[in-house]
């Protein structure tokens, strides 16, 4: 093949190989565990929105791929195969990656074992990141936005939203989404609850959408006439789903990059670290292979010429940012962990509203309203169906979006190997303010009293985005990392601290596709 992107010739296998046999003592292998070494022309961290997109379309263009996944591998076996809100308050090991307490709460005691959630502390608040193969698909709420073109393009200066709505977000839609909630599951008594949201949202003036989702709705179909058990109906729809509904990647994406018999999938593959053999030679990936209560069984050490880190926003700053603070890459520039944020997250509530509910809130979440009449700045709402305990008042739950004021940074801490969340939330209260103006607004037919997330304990960022943003750390054609040839980004990472006041996870992926249409011919 021809390299008309590196113009390097591109280097046999074999070299691969005996680099990572040369790095063995730096990475720290040997000891009583055993060691496999592999080379790869390219290798994917993470296997979520932007990992499996690269993963598919590089085993579709010949290349030979590690997709490389720290958590395992998931199957629907039944109503007993993921978590249950039952389960989870007693504590279910399933949904916490390698932690005494529960990722979602941070309290709950539970086993440790390689689940499906990690929780991330920060100064001000935490936030949480998926593992599993399928990363953030394992655990999102299924939303599939795609955001307005007055909120996109001045975030997004350099993308072309015509394109994106053209072509890549249908790309992606067209392998993820069961489209938006049809009109008779909507009418049933499990979905009064997205009825009443959309009823008040449109008396307070704002543009309701019903999104696209991650959910097959045959199955949610299903469940209604009792030929599934009730799961994603019910509200039990985050950690993927008990009836099999949830379009997480691992059947779509990763199934496709599976059959191009290009792709090979190493699940339990905890990476440690990222060197290169020499300053222009191939990269090297050290990971530690977990049983499933992350006790390591061996390492694996893959080379490859082309590196796609797609771990999450906050682990794929982590592991750039460790490799420039190990020497492990000497090119890593100062815009990497930078122009952090989470969306303009906020999960909000109205407690005791007056419309009638319904005997349960059914999911997944899929109705969306903007407020573009917010006097400082428009803000979306994305309803978030949740169930109140027996007892308390009607409450109905939105995670509220928008542009953050400031940014925050990811920072690297060697003692832990942990990432660390520097977030200014005192610098970020107009955004605050413009989540309250548009809330109030809603509480104004709705009634009920409205409640910021500081009142419903410790702030959790849902989705973390930046660390390596585009224009500023990476190349916004290709992704690739500004002074490290070779090394491209793919995920969250590559989002300014926001994705235009909607659920991130379609523009994520539609921003890979968008990427891997423009580096695959200039890589063959």
């Amino acid at each position: 093949m021809k390299n008309n992107f590196s113009r390097r010739k591109f280097i046999k296998s074999s070299v691969y190989a005996a680099a990572a046999t040369s790095i063995t003592a730096t990475v720290g292998c040997g000891g009583d565990i055993p060691t496999v070494r592999s080379a790869k022309k390219a290798a994917v961290i993470g296997s979520g929105f932007g990992g499996s997109v690269a993963a598919l379309r590089l085993g579709q263009a010949g290349f030979s791929t590690a997709l490389i996944e720290r958590g395992l591998r998931w199957s629907y076996n039944g109503p007993d195969s993921y978590p249950t809100l039952q389960t989870m308050v007693q504590g279910d090991g399933r949904t916490t990656w390698l932690s005494d307490f529960d990722a979602p709460s941070g309290q709950i005691p539970v086993n440790r074992y390689t689940g499906m959630l990690e929780r991330i502390a920060g100064d001000t608040v935490d936030s949480v990141v998926g593992a599993g193969l399928g990363g953030g698909s394992l655990v999102y709420g299924g939303v599939l936005l795609q955001p307005r073109e007055e909120i996109f393009s001045p975030m997004f200066p350099y993308i072309d939203y015509g394109e994106m709505a053209s072509e890549f977000y249908p790309k992606v839609l067209a392998q993820v989404s069961g489209g938006p909630v049809p009109d008779d599951i909507l009418a049933t008594p499990f979905y009064k609850a997205k009825q009443a949201f959309i009823k008040n949202a449109t008396s307070a003036g704002f543009t309701v959408k019903k999104s696209d989702v991650g959910f097959n709705w045959n199955i949610i179909r299903k469940e209604l006439t009792g030929e599934l058990p009730y799961a994603a109906s019910i509200g039990e729809y985050v950690f993927s789903c008990n009836s099999g509904a949830k379009n997480t990647l691992d059947k779509n994406y990763i199934a496709d990059a599976e059959a191009t018999g290009n792709v090979s999938v190493h699940t339990l593959h905890n990476v440690k670290s990222i060197t290169q053999f020499g300053r222009k030679g191939p990269y090297i990936v050290h990971c530690e292979v977990l049983d499933p209560e992350g006790n390591v069984l061996m390492n694996h050490i893959i080379g490859c010429e082309y590196l796609f880190m797609a771990a999450g926003s906050i682990n794929t700053s982590r592991l750039l940012l460790k490799a420039k603070a190990m020497g492990d890459l000497k090119g890593i520039n100062d815009q990497i962990g930078q122009n952090w944020a989470a969306n303009g997250d906020e999960l909000m509530a109205r407690i005791g509203v007056q419309d009638d509910l319904g005997p349960v809130q059914g999911g997944p979440p899929s109705i969306a309203a903007w407020d573009f009449n917010n006097s400082i700045k428009p803000v979306g709402f994305m309803h978030s169906p949740a169930n109140s305990a027996p007892g308390q008042p009607p409450t109905q739950l939105q995670m509220a979006m928008c542009a953050p004021d400031q940014f925050g940074s990811i920072s690297y801490v060697p003692e832990t190997d942990k990432a660390f969340i520097n977030w200014p939330m005192d610098d970020n209260n107009f955004a605050r303010q413009a989540h309250m103006e548009s809330l109030m607004k809603l509480s104004a037919f709705s009634g009920g009293m409205p409640l910021p997330d500081t009142a419903m304990g410790r702030p959790t960022m849902w989705h973390p985005l930046g660390g390596a943003t585009m224009g500023e750390a990476t190349d916004t054609e290709t992704g690739e990392v500004f002074g490290q040839p070779n090394l491209f980004v793919m995920d969250g990472a590559l989002m300014p601290g926001a994705t235009a006041a909607s659920n991130p996870s379609l523009t994520i992926a539609a921003n890979a596709e968008r990427i891997m249409a423009n580096l695959i011919p200039r890589l063959c």
